[in-house]
């Protein structure tokens, strides 16, 4: 059993004890057989090949830095619809080489307002954006998804 492994039961585990609402002894007992089975027949139905060089232990901390990085974009979004704003399209090379953590890195920036991902081929991401007409480009954009990029970065292993 391996550090994916325990991380992903505790993981399954606890979404357990979330979604049946109150938390036993009989309920954490219950979850972690399940997320224990469904750990097995996913590992012999599924290869996850593109998962085997993504640190988690680094990504622990993650969702919580996303959830305060959206609610920050959510107040700069407020601002640019009250005030003169402009959208458009742009496309930024990433420097993630990881599949997962890319997709990770589509999904976040969707979450976060202010830029909605469109497309991406190899490398390149693009993405509809809103800015400041005073401004060239959209550099909150590109600083929100260097934000981002940076903090998948650290759970990103060398070797591939």
């Amino acid at each position: 059993m391996g550090k994916h492994t325990i991380f992903a039961t505790v993981a399954l585990t606890f979404v357990w004890i979330i979604l049946m609402e109150g938390f036993s002894w009989q309920n954490a007992a219950i979850g972690m057989f399940m997320s224990m089975l469904s750990m097995h027949f996913m590992g012999k139905l599924f290869g996850f090949e593109e998962i085997k060089n993504v640190d988690f232990y680094k990504l622990i901390v993650y969702p919580f830095w996303l959830v305060c990085r959206i609610y920050m974009d959510a107040f700069y979004l407020t601002k640019m619809i009250l005030s003169d704003a402009k959208w458009g399209i742009m496309t930024e090379r990433l420097q993630l080489d990881n599949e997962a953590l890319c997709l990770m890195l589509a999904d976040s920036i969707t979450l976060t307002p202010g830029s909605v991902y469109l497309e991406r081929e190899g490398r390149n991401i693009t993405l509809l954006c809103i800015g400041d007409k005073k401004r060239p480009g959209y550099p909150v954009a590109i600083e929100d998804l260097r934000s981002i990029e940076s903090m998948l970065l650290r759970a990103q292993k060398s070797g591939e």
